[in-house]
Parts: structure tokens; sequence; C-alpha cells
């Protein structure tokens, strides 16, 4: 007769996570906003895509949240 104890089960395996998909950053025209919004990694991440300023890679609202006057800065230390 075999006294042995039962082995316990063995541990579920976690299927590995999918490799991560890098793709380059394709504007969605040559005069789109690029300001990122949400989680990268996750479906719901995406970038503005409004109407850029000329010379500048954000809208009209993400360039004034982007480009800060240094004198701006100091007042908000303050």
């Amino acid at each position: 007769p075999n006294l042995a104890a039962p082995r316990p089960p063995a541990p579920a395996r976690r299927p590995a996570p999918p490799p991560a998909v890098v793709r380059p950053f394709q504007r969605m025209g040559g005069r789109s906003c690029c300001w990122p919004i949400g989680e990268p990694g996750t479906p719901e991440f995406r970038f503005c895509t409004a109407e850029a300023i000329p010379s500048k890679p954000y809208c009209p609202e993400h360039a004034a949240v982007a480009y800060v006057k240094a004198r701006d800065r100091r007042e908000d230390a303050a």
C-alpha cells in the first residue's frame, strides 16, 4: 500500500503577457496636436489630434499647458 500523503495541486500558471507592440508615432496630419491622453499601454490611450498651432506640436489648449513662461513658474513655486 502507498502511504505517502497526496500531493497538493500545482498552482495555476498565469499565461505570459503578450509582447509589447511598438509602433512609430504617426501624427494624424501634418498639423494635428500630439498631446497624449490616457495611460500608455491601455486601449483608451490616444493623442489629442486637434489642429496644432503652426510650428508647434500642440493645439492652443495644450500649448498653454506645455509652454509656461519662466516667471510664471517662479510665481507658482512661491
